[in-house]
């Protein structure tokens, strides 16, 4: 399934003002550090003696946030729904929800037909539910998605592209078709976890508050190009399945199988920052996609072909994830 993040109508634009001011660090009690908060500061915060703040610390960076604020809830409402056809209220509703909506509210006459439709795309989106509903209103509320993150969803999007492989290797070993039945499921979970995996990003883009977090922003972008490339890896294996079923060419499974190989060692490369075993990868991976290119032309069969496509296809997002996974661990590296 192919997505797009943002509706050409949503009207919210979200502007960041950045000021920047030189303060010194001054030693209280012989061992203790102090810096002073600009008033303005703490006047647009609405803050006093007492309140609470919030410190986030990284290597080289410090940021505070008041405690109420972080607290808050991003509400969106919407007046009036642009359209109201099944395919742009699926897309509008999921750019919602991949912005870092916490609550949406629909204000608009809603036919039984709109509401049945809204329940069954909401359904479709991790920890969102529908918590109050009638003629003219709609509200929406994710409950559960704080509990993720960004790591925790890419491990389990992995996790389901190798259940995929494993299916796949299944049928081709036993040439039961009902195996290839689950293949679809697991297809859309991989879009669930993909959405939630960009709202993830996009709730923790709207943190940012100064230019000092240009590492740890390449790294959720890098996070989001991963989420998009293992989306796109479930899709080839999808078509994969459905090609699969007139195919009895014994080298499709070798291809399979070494996918599965290279696909565990360029995700652990990326999880564990080891830039010697991902260039490894990568190197599989462009053997393995020589290979495919080889095969294919030899091949006749419109099935085969088709099978090899999608694998190829597949194998070329898994490099992406690669030389995405080496850029990171490179990264890494320096900051240490």
């Amino acid at each position: 399934m192919t997505f797009v993040d943002t509706p050409k109508n949503f009207n919210s634009l979200i502007v960041i003002h950045i000021s920047m001011e030189i303060r010194k660090l001054q030693l209280i009690g012989g061992s203790s550090y102090m810096i002073s908060l600009p008033k303005r500061w703490i006047k647009e915060n609405n803050l006093n003696q007492g309140d609470e703040l919030i410190l986030q610390v990284d290597k080289c960076v410090v940021k505070i946030y008041p405690k109420k604020s972080a607290e808050n809830v991003f509400r969106v409402k919407i007046d009036k729904i642009p359209k109201a056809d099944d395919k742009f209220l699926r897309r509008f509703i999921y750019a919602l929800y991949i912005q870092g909506s916490d609550e949406i509210v629909i204000e608009d006459m809603l036919s039984p037909k709109i509401i049945i439709k809204l329940s069954e795309i909401v359904r479709d989106l991790i920890g969102m539910e529908i918590i109050d509903v009638n003629d003219y209103r709609v509200v929406m509320k994710c409950l559960t998605s704080s509990d993720f993150n960004i790591e925790e969803v890419l491990k389990r999007m992995s996790q389901i592209v190798i259940e995929m492989i494993d299916v796949i290797e299944e049928f081709l070993r036993r040439r039961k078709q009902s195996t290839l039945s689950v293949i679809p499921k697991l297809e859309d979970e991989a879009d669930r976890f993909y959405l939630l995996a960009v709202r993830l990003v996009h709730k923790l883009l709207r943190e940012f508050s100064c230019p000092t977090n240009w590492s740890e922003m390449k790294q959720l972008l890098g996070m989001r190009m991963v989420a998009k490339l293992l989306e796109e890896v479930a899709d080839a294996l999808y078509d994969t399945s459905e090609f699969v079923l007139n195919v009895n060419d014994g080298e499709v499974l070798p291809i399979l199988l070494d996918l599965r190989r290279i696909f565990k060692i360029i995700l652990d490369s990326y999880f564990n920052g080891n830039v010697v075993v991902c260039e490894d990868g990568i190197e599989m991976a462009e053997e393995l996609e020589e290979r495919i290119l080889s095969i294919r032309s030899s091949k006749d069969g419109v099935p085969c072909k088709l099978a090899l496509e999608s694998l190829l296809e597949a194998c070329r997002h898994v490099k992406s994830i690669g030389e995405i996974a080496f850029n990171k661990a490179v990264r890494e590296t320096i900051m240490v």
